[in-house]
């Protein structure tokens, strides 16, 4: 299993807009999550910046899948309008874990 987090931007002033969108996630998009190999799947927002955080089988291999499927094409037109590219040219920055404590001490 995978664990994956990934920044994304929004601008400030569609907060709101980006809060209402993501509480009302298409079901079909929420059944490809668990097609693909995604177990869990948060998001944490400060200000404008999202953090996201994921356990995956996959990660390579649910985006590629993701990355075809009609509800996710969808949903990333019906999102882009919020999102604000990061300065590598994308709006997702995937960032490495520096620590992680299982509890198996």
């Amino acid at each position: 299993m995978e664990r994956v987090s990934f920044v994304l931007q929004i601008d400030e002033s569609n907060r709101d807009a980006y809060i209402e969108r993501d509480q009302n996630v298409d079901p079909e998009l929420l059944k490809a999550f668990g097609e693909v190999g995604i177990k869990s799947y948060s998001i944490f927002m400060d200000g404008g910046r999202l953090f996201r955080y994921m356990e995956v089988e996959n990660f390579n291999e649910a985006m590629t899948a993701l990355g075809e499927h009609p509800a996710n094409l969808r949903w990333q037109q019906f999102m882009e309008d919020l999102l604000v590219k990061h300065h590598e040219g994308g709006t997702v920055k995937v960032i490495p874990e520096v620590f992680y404590y299982s509890g198996d001490c």
